[in-house]
């Protein structure tokens, strides 16, 4: 035997001859292997130990008839809760017996839920993307050594593919793919008619260019598969075709059938040997974060706003046309860029998913489809296995039905006054909900129940507002995790300050510390969520009482001090100051008087700022709706319809123009002309429809998830009659035309919209989106003639 190390790119099982084996996607210098381990599934149960015997000679039953027993039956002891638990562990021969033998046990049962790939991870102690070490015997990794932190050099290539549309969606049974371009190591477009273009290749049919991409990525051998939403179509398509011409398609290194699975509404898809990344799931992950911002997620509008180079303009009914022409130069210019910019946006965001990999010991592959609850559970059963802790079930049925009928009290808001204010400056607590949950140490096993009969002594709890009770030793699981975040991000950050923000070395620790604040920030949410594993009522709740406490008392202090607070929510507050010295002294009495974990932070100074009103005119001001001018002269905007994806670009642009006039330029005359010049671009007919085109995604099954009919929803009903597959979480890009008697009638598909009404823009999307702020510069009604008609703006003098 021999002593090898390689780094852990992926892994899953085989079942063998009645044995099972993780098979281990390992890469070393020079290529990547599959080894094999051989381990056992098990669960556990509460059966008595006296009946182990019982347990063990037990029989039970597949839906196909075929018997089912124990391998094994050990007695183990876990910490459940405060106390410990004694449990039989029953050992099966392959995963699939778990159901079975859970089934037939008359006992409570625990753990038999746990992906089993995901069992091995948590016991072997393993990281992914980790340097492994092992000795190995032929293709048989006899013993794991250890696992230690890595940063593998991953190679990457992105591919993107076009095919025939006479109908508008393209027919997997009867359309061909007409080319399928790829930009890796190199690049290049292979297609089968000719085309005068060096990056070309021309090949005699579909079968053959289905053939030559597989010996392209063969022979590039990346380890990273990039495509853009190509688990719900490039990757599925490209099978279906194969299938229908005869091809050999293989894209991964090792034989097996290209996988699509479900995960909740997000598709996958696993390639053998290749770990397949779906950049679309991927930055709609980061964008509901609030790591990206971004009015849609087409490669369009990500790739103009994520990439150096943008994307090239083609509408979908044009590919067919071009085709048919033989004219497909463009065409295949279109291809080779749609490659490049997935492999650039891939590889920008490639490190962070890497480290959210190894920070919640998740393979690449899962993390790249996971939401952030999920990568939360993963690291706390991974650090539960650890400790001999025994992992909650996952709730069921009338369990979850129950905890979300009953929504814990969330954060206090203090509205603001609306107007426009100068020398505003805005404080946080720095990851508020994390520190709180670690300085009073609130978790499900710190929990001390009020029906107890021993209770612990005064001084050794936390009492929270809500008159929960917390043990403040030992310290309990989520608590510890998060501990160990927050104190390495503050040490990355200090590491960060030092180091040059071109380095390779400043990349890496950025990412892992961006890394940490996304799980970190996400440990409260999932601590609530009714389908959590550590769902706790008592510690949500205490949590946000927590929260309001130091709020109120902050803002309280504030005044006092004699400060004007304009506005707090959750974890912030903004005031007026006369001196920025006088705002350091307040904060640094503040931060003396709490909790070693909490701190309140300087967030900026800020010289202009403007609130506006709730609505129905109300004088109260609007929740999380603001602008703020920064020291730097950018804008600072929350809550405004620009930074929503659901109004027109026009809209977004009037508002955010608006907003500079009156914050940088100090000019209410300007903003209310540059309202009235888009009022009259849009009544001259000559508005790009770029420019006016909605976006939003469909949260229903538009074929009868709908009560009323929306926009959205006819322009989906509309695309699905020229065969545009439209479904649960399909986007949909529309414009408002003149053909129709409601909006909803008028809504049709962006690519197909020959005109736009300019009533309908200037009324619901012009006015609405700056008539709130021009109201805190006094105007109120003004009549004004725009292109001979008389329009009326209920936002002037």
């Amino acid at each position: 035997m021999t002593i090898k190390k390689a780094y852990l790119l992926d892994l899953d099982y085989v079942v063998r001859k009645g044995q099972t084996y993780v098979r281990l996607l390992l890469k070393g210098r020079s290529k990547a292997v599959r080894l094999y381990y051989r381990y056992d599934p098990y669960f556990y149960t509460e059966i008595p130990l006296e009946r182990k015997e019982e347990l063990l000679n037990m029989t039970a039953y597949a839906k196909d008839g075929h018997a089912v027993s124990p391998k094994d039956v050990q007695e183990a002891e876990l910490i459940w809760g405060r106390k410990k638990k004694r449990l039989a562990k029953v050992i099966c021969r392959q995963p699939s017996d778990v159901p079975i033998l859970r089934g037939a046990i008359p006992f409570p049962c625990y753990e038999d839920g746990i992906p089993f790939s995901r069992r091995f991870i948590f016991d072997m102690r393993l990281l992914p993307l980790g340097i492994l070490h092992y000795e190995r015997e032929k293709q048989l990794i006899k013993r794991i050594i250890s696992c230690e932190g890595g940063n593998p050099k991953l190679t990457t290539l992105a591919f993107d593919i076009e095919t025939y549309n006479p109908m508008g969606a393209p027919r997997e049974k009867v359309d061909p793919v007409i080319m399928v371009s790829w930009a890796g190591k190199g690049e290049g477009v292979l297609t089968t008619k000719q085309v005068s273009k060096p990056f070309v290749r021309t090949v005699d049919s579909e079968k053959a260019m289905l053939e030559e991409i597989s010996r392209v990525v063969a022979e590039e051998d990346p380890d990273i598969l990039f495509g853009y939403n190509s688990a719900n179509f490039d990757l599925p398509y490209l099978d279906a075709r194969a299938k229908a011409t005869g091809a050999q398609l293989k894209l991964g290194r090792f034989k097996g059938q290209i996988k699509q699975s479900k995960r909740g509404l997000t598709t996958g898809v696993k390639i053998a040997g290749r770990v397949h990344m779906d950049i679309y799931p991927m930055l709609r992950f980061f964008g509901h974060i609030g790591m990206i911002k971004v009015p849609d997620y087409t490669l369009r509008t990500v790739a103009a706003l994520l990439t150096k180079s943008g994307k090239r303009e083609m509408k979908r009914d044009e590919i067919w046309k071009l085709w048919d022409s033989n004219d497909i130069s463009d065409l295949a210019e279109y291809s080779l860029v749609d490659s490049r910019v997935t492999k650039e946006i891939g590889d920008r965001y490639m490190q962070v998913e890497a480290e959210l990999s190894a920070l919640a010991r998740f393979p690449l592959y899962d993390t790249s489809l996971a939401t952030s609850g999920q990568l939360v559970e993963n690291l706390l059963m991974y650090e539960a296995a650890g400790k001999g802790m025994l992992i909650p079930p996952k709730p069921a049925g009338s369990m979850i039905s129950e905890r979300l009928s009953a929504p814990i009290q969330g954060a206090y808001v203090k509205l603001p006054e609306p107007g426009i204010y100068e020398n505003i400056a805005v404080l946080d607590f720095r990851g508020l909900y994390p520190s709180i949950i670690v300085s009073y140490n609130i978790d499900p096993g710190t929990l001390v129940p009020p029906q107890e009969e021993n209770q612990p002594a005064e001084g050794e709890t936390n009492i929270s507002p809500t008159s929960a009770v917390f043990l403040k030793k030992p310290t309990g699981l989520i608590p510890y995790v998060l501990n160990y975040l927050i104190d390495f991000r503050v040490k990355l950050k200090r590491q960060l300050k030092t180091l040059d923000k071109d380095s390779d070395e400043y990349k890496i620790l950025h990412a892992r510390s961006t890394a940490i604040k996304v799980v970190s920030n996400s440990f409260y949410g999932y601590l609530v969520y009714a389908r959590s594993r550590w769902y706790s009522r008592e510690c949500g709740e205490s949590v946000t009482a927590y929260g309001r406490k130091h709020i109120m008392e902050t803002i309280d202090k504030a005044e006092k001090m004699g400060f004007r607070v304009l506005y707090g929510d959750t974890d912030s507050l903004m005031f007026l100051y006369k001196s920025k010295e006088d705002v350091l002294a307040f904060m640094k009495e503040v931060n003396a008087s709490l909790p070693e974990k909490m701190e309140l932070e300087l967030e900026g100074f800020y010289p202009r700022g403007v609130f506006v009103s709730k609505k129905g005119g109300e004088e109260r001001g609007a929740k999380k709706k603001y602008a703020l001018l920064g020291e730097d002269g950018r804008i600072k905007i929350r809550g405004f319809e620009l930074v929503r994806r659901d109004w027109s670009s026009i809209a977004k642009k009037t508002q955010l123009s608006v907003l500079e006039a009156i914050l940088k330029d100090g000019s209410k005359e300007k903003a209310v002309k540059i309202v009235r010049e888009t009022i009259e671009r849009l009544n001259s007919g000559k508005v790009p429809m770029e420019e006016l085109t909605i976006v939003t995604q469909l949260k229903k099954d538009p074929r009868g998830g709908y009560e009323v009919q929306s926009p959205e929803l006819s322009a989906a009903h509309k695309g699905m009659e020229r065969g545009i597959p439209m479904e649960t979480g399909s986007v949909v890009s529309y414009v408002i035309t003149k053909k129709g008697k409601s909006i909803s009638e008028k809504a049709e598909l962006a690519e197909f919209a020959k005109d736009y009404d300019p009533d309908y823009y200037v009324n619901n999307q012009i006015l609405p989106s700056v008539m709130k702020i021009l109201k805190e510069l006094g105007y109120d009604e003004y009549s004004m003639k725009v292109g001979g008609k008389q329009k009326t703006l209920e936002l002037f003098i």
